[in-house]
């Protein structure tokens, strides 16, 4: 039997199965390996994993980032690739087919980067190597079109992300070159910027000071301005980088608003504490020692360490570890964070209370056996509802690791979904709504959603559409629809399980003089049970919607049923009047931080 290092929150963790009545010994692990009945016996240094549905069918697919090398370069290896067969079979090998050659490779991106709505994949190679692009062509095939479509550029490519930085609607990519030579030596590389010219990657400058040894970048809205930043993680500087996005391609060193500790592996960002700001969970930072920090950010000052408050010792474990990602466990409506160790540091969970308090976990895989992992993915892999996790074996001679839910609950949470805003178009009657939506995991990928979409009503005549939104970075969604008269829009997401939130409707395309319903989000933070609903159009006509809470009413999670007749502009003042009420109640709930005095994020901007 394993100890827990803490476990304050008995309730909590019996609800995952995991300890006894009588104390903190772990009796059931969450998560069973099934390595062997998935994608057997791996021997590569995997680097990262990436979790997506490469062929199209629905299931969830594997692939590895591989290449031999610590401070200096060990040799080119294949990258594995695994397609997903269903429940109760073997992943199937198609390493060669997809990828050829074998690489030196940090990292692979699985999006759509051309807009033809197939996924293409992008080949970040290290050790001064030319990194790669894979276009989709649909059921699993891919093209190479390295030599036309990416910048000829020899790098030592520790991450990339893939984000829509300058605001043109397709995908561009952020890089972190380490330069030439041993990164723990070396004068370190810059952070490079390539700008998707309709398919095309140009190279653009960015901002900041060498870095080397980036292990991992995020692309995530930091400061609530609805445009991507940058987060660059450096192990061998004083400390890591903060580049601030202007929306339009352009972007300003803010590293001093960021807390600098050396060493530092990872970012993961996520509001932790229910207050509508991120919190950054960062690891292995010397502090002294290797420990995580928890840091918030806070208008008019950036980021400020909140670790002693959220996490910590002896929840703080001490020790050598890789990587992080947030999931919500054990379907509470909040962002729990697992963490990868290294040789001589535990995989474990840090579970959250509700108010962004952490509770150390461990003994959570069975059996604990994952010395060498350096990347960390979840997804539904045999679609049963619950978050399962693949682990990259790098670091020692480990294989990778597949391990399914086993003591985790069904996912009974919608997904969480507020309304940013809606801007003009560039047409006249088209407005450009932003969305934040996420299932409280990272990263965040199609295959989390059934739908993420805008709903319109057309008040004159009820007619209702939808349109999808474009997944444009971090958890930011958007989508142009064009109204001919008054209209209400509500931001709609289904998650892979079922569970669907909504936001309240806002008017758009109203009568001058007339103002425009406010745009906070619902929270869709009630059980779903996959249920219908009926979105109220005036006129006693109805169009299905989806139930999101699971209580029967109807109301998508936001409120916003509503069977009342009369004036079109009269169902809509009550299903906004609904929906407000629905998320006060909910904001009421929330349990808050000591330390949350901060203020509140209003509707529809963030200050």
């Amino acid at each position: 039997m394993v100890q827990l290092r803490s476990s304050p929150r008995v309730s909590a963790l019996l609800a995952l199965g995991s300890i006894s009545l009588s104390g903190a010994e772990v009796v059931a692990a969450p998560w069973v390996d099934v390595t062997a009945q998935t994608i057997g016996v791996t021997g590569e240094w995997s680097n990262k994993v990436e979790l997506a549905d490469i062929d199209g069918d629905g299931r969830v697919d594997l692939l590895f980032a591989n290449g031999r090398g610590y401070a200096s370069d060990g040799g080119p290896e294949r990258n594995r690739v695994f397609l997903n067969q269903g429940a109760g079979e073997s992943f199937l090998e198609v390493s060669e087919a997809v990828m050829g050659a074998a690489d030196r490779t940090r990292v692979i991106k699985a999006r759509d980067v051309d807009g033809d709505g197939v996924v293409d994949l992008f080949v970040g190679n290290t050790w001064q190597t030319q990194s790669r692009l894979l276009l989709g062509q649909g059921g699993g095939g891919f093209q190479e079109v390295t030599a036309t479509h990416l910048p000829q550029r020899l790098a030592s490519v520790g991450d990339a992300e893939l984000g829509d930085v300058d605001g043109d609607g397709d995908l561009d990519l952020v890089l972190a070159d380490w330069g030439a030579g041993d990164p723990s030596k070396n004068e370190g590389g810059r952070l490079l910027l390539w700008l998707n010219e309709g398919g095309v990657f140009v190279e653009e400058a960015l901002p900041g000071a060498l870095v080397r040894w980036s292990w991992e970048l995020e692309l995530v809205d930091v400061d609530g301005d609805l445009a991507l930043d940058v987060l660059a993680s450096c192990k061998s500087c004083a400390g890591s980088s903060l580049l601030l996005g202007d929306g339009a391609g352009g972007f300003v060193d803010a590293s001093t608003m960021l807390p600098q500790f050396s060493n530092n592996y990872d970012f993961e960002a996520m509001d932790l504490t229910g207050d509508g700001f991120v919190e950054l969970i960062t690891i292995n930072d010397k502090s002294p020692g290797t420990r995580e920090h928890v840091l918030s950010w806070q208008p008019g000052q950036g980021f400020v360490d909140v670790t002693e408050a959220l996490l910590p010792e002896p929840q703080n474990l001490a020790g050598d570890d890789n990587m992080a990602v947030f999931l919500d466990v054990d379907s509470d409506g909040d962002a729990d964070v697992l963490i990868a160790g290294l040789a001589g540091s535990q995989d474990r969970l840090l579970l959250n209370d509700g108010a962004g308090g952490l509770t150390a976990q461990v003994g959570v895989f069975e059996p604990a056996m994952s010395p060498g992992t350096l990347g960390i993915a979840v997804a539904d892999l045999n679609g049963d509802g619950r978050l399962d996790v693949v682990m990259a074996e790098g670091e020692l001679a480990e294989p990778d690791k597949v391990y399914f839910g086993e003591d985790v609950p069904v996912d009974g949470r919608p997904p969480l979904v507020v309304d940013r805003g809606a801007a003009p178009g560039a047409s006249a009657g088209e407005f450009v709504i932003t969305g934040q939506v996420h299932d409280r995991k990272t990263p965040v990928m199609p295959h989390d959603f059934q739908a993420v979409e805008v709903e319109v009503v057309l008040l004159a005549d009820s007619s209702m559409s939808a349109a999808p939104m474009r997944w444009v970075g971090g958890d930011l969604w958007r989508a142009a629809v064009a109204v001919t008269g008054a209209s209400s829009a509500r931001i709609c997401a289904t998650d892979a399980a079922g569970n669907r939130a909504c936001t309240a409707p806002r008017a758009l395309g109203e009568p001058e003089g007339e103002t425009t319903s406010g745009g906070e989000g619902s929270t869709g933070d009630e059980p779903t049970s996959g249920g219908e609903a009926t979105l109220a159009t005036g006129d006693g006509a109805t169009a299905t919607a989806g139930d999101g809470d699971g209580d029967g009413d109807g109301d998508g999670g936001c409120g916003c049923r509503s069977t009342t007749r009369g004036s079109p502009l009269g169902a809509l003042g009550l299903v906004g009047l609904v929906g407000l009420v629905g998320w006060w109640r909910d904001q009421r709930r929330r349990r808050r931080p000591s330390s949350a005095s901060r203020p509140k994020r209003a509707s529809g901007s963030w200050v």
